[in-house]
């Protein structure tokens, strides 16, 4: 069984355990170390893209992939109608001893019926899609979550810098999968996670994509040279 890295991780670090870091392995860079700290920043320790997004959110809101939570927590102080979503059982039970109203352990993919003003997919949440055929159907479906008028916000970063070479030239095969699909195997203490697909989508691909999705894509927020946060707005019609 492939144990539940992050929900033992949040839950570990709400019983005291706070100097933690969970291992990263992918397969286009070296391993990494998270702090697991990261995920329970509050808004002052937040990147400027995630304060801003906080501060445009009014009325509902759909967090996916929600980690522990700490958006949902800023939200629900602002008074917004937050719904926190992440298929991990253990980080929805850490949300709820945070105090998140609405943690649900629900696969996105899964999700009906309801809709929402925002929708929020942060932390490189563009990732969920796994793929670039996966994004579309990521992006078809957060469009039946929407009220008339809302917005998806959605953060990605473009890979590219770990494909170039010292005379500029990029190590990529055309031939190959896109290179912004990887696989990470994460780790934390003896638990020992399975592979999986993220996305790292560039931003003429994600703005394609939106495009013939039924989305009108705007940056809303670039930190960089790579990476960068889009507002979706639905197309009318």
């Amino acid at each position: 069984m492939d144990p539940d890295i992050f929900g033992i991780a949040f839950n570990d670090y709400l019983s005291g355990n706070k100097g933690e870091f969970i291992q990263i392995d992918c397969n286009v860079a070296d391993t990494s170390y998270l702090p697991v700290a990261y995920f329970f920043r509050n808004f002052e320790m937040m990147p400027e893209g995630e304060q801003k997004i906080m501060e445009a959110c009014k009325g509902s809101v759909l967090d996916v992939g929600a980690g522990a939570g700490s958006h949902a927590i800023y939200l629900q102080k602002k008074r917004c109608d937050v719904m926190a979503v992440d298929f991990s059982k253990g980080a929805v039970k850490a949300m709820k001893k945070r105090g998140v109203e609405k943690a649900v352990c629900i696969d996105f993919f899964d999700m009906k019926e309801k809709r929402f003003d925002n929708i929020l997919f942060l932390m490189n949440g563009a990732g969920i899609a796994r793929t670039v055929k996966g994004l579309y159907k990521l992006l078809d479906h957060a469009k039946t979550l929407l009220n008339t008028n809302g917005l998806v916000f959605i953060e990605s970063t473009d890979i590219i810098y770990m494909f170039e070479k010292n005379d500029g030239s990029l190590n990529i095969d055309p031939c190959e999968k896109y290179y912004g699909e990887v696989t990470y195997k994460l780790k934390y203490k003896g638990f020992d996670g399975k592979k999986f697909k993220w996305l790292f989508i560039d931003r003429d691909n994600l703005s394609y994509i939106a495009g013939k999705t039924g989305f009108n894509p705007q940056m809303f927020y670039d930190a960089g040279k790579y990476n960068f946060i889009m507002k979706l707005t639905p197309l009318q019609g």
